[in-house]
């Protein structure tokens, strides 16, 4: 039982009542300790994809002693699952999602995924391409959510779920809706509607307005960087950056049901690589409060 749901039940209530005066008389309290609670962060592989094609393992490594906690995956390059899985625990790190194609999640490719996905130890298959053609007619729309709703069905019978994340390009006007807003309104509300910000803001977009039209649907946020005009290489929270992340964060926090925050870093500064980049991020992160 997550917070919000202890609360709201009778026990929730009576605990509350019992440690009412203890809360009272002892500063902080027991609950608002709970409230300080932080997000886990994790990286999306790809951010450090010429290192992870080249060395998994020592990626992994590198990536839990910057600190972060788990890894989103975008692609593997044929390295086998057990190894990954073996890397992982080494490096101290959760495998939180992954990004693939829908044929992958297809009759002949599913089971496939599921296996090698569990091996990892994850549970979330997140749709990254291939969706913002099809989403941007409302019959286009109306069609990729039905077949959303069919494998997520399928999914949630071994134990998985899929989501859909967001490119700059999902946000076209549907009669008078964003293509991500009709999609998600017609979608089940187990589908993780996986927002990335940077993308969101670089298609003209609203991701603050996004995110809250789906309460608790936003369980893994993208947490990337809008370059502002002129400044190109932007990480998370420097001064390049055009995202209100304090916004961000609470809306996330209170409205999404973020369970995990997952930094992305396509490109870097003059004279940095991407591990620079994204050892940023997290310095960023820290200052901001999250870590």
């Amino acid at each position: 039982m997550d917070r919000r749901s202890f609360l709201k039940s009778g026990f929730g209530a009576a605990a509350l009542g019992a440690f009412g005066a203890f809360s009272a008389t002892n500063g902080a309290g027991l609950f608002a300790a709970e409230e300080k609670k932080k997000v886990p962060i994790a990286l999306q592989v790809y951010s450090v994809r010429e290192f992870a094609s080249k060395d998994m393992r020592g990626t992994l490594k590198r990536i839990a002693d910057i600190g972060y906690k788990g890894v989103e995956f975008a692609g593997y390059y044929d390295y086998d699952a057990k190894d990954i899985r073996k890397w992982l625990d080494e490096a101290g790190l959760q495998a939180i999602s992954t990004h693939l194609s829908v044929p992958s999640l297809l009759e002949g490719q599913f089971e496939k995924t599921v296996e090698f996905e569990k091996t990892l130890g994850n549970k979330r298959l997140i749709v990254a391409s291939g969706l913002s053609a099809s989403c941007a007619t409302d019959a286009g729309n109306q069609m990729t959510a039905y077949l959303f709703n069919e494998i997520a069905a399928k999914a949630e019978k071994v134990g998985m779920q899929i989501g859909f994340h967001a490119h700059f390009n999902d946000f076209t006007d549907v009669n008078g809706k964003t293509a991500w807003e009709l999609f998600f309104s017609r979608t089940r509300e187990d589908i993780i509607a996986q927002m990335d910000v940077g993308n969101c803001l670089h298609g003209g977009a609203d991701p603050y307005a996004e995110v809250s039209k789906f309460p608790n649907r936003g369980k893994l946020l993208h947490v990337k960087a809008e370059n502002e005009p002129g400044k190109g290489g932007a990480t998370v929270g420097s001064k390049g950056d055009a995202v209100d992340w304090k916004r961000m964060f609470d809306i996330a926090e209170n409205i999404g049901g973020v369970e995990w925050y997952i930094i992305e870093q396509e490109d870097c500064a003059e004279g940095q690589d991407l591990f620079d980049a994204v050892a940023d991020c997290y310095e960023n992160m820290k200052k901001m409060g999250k870590v």
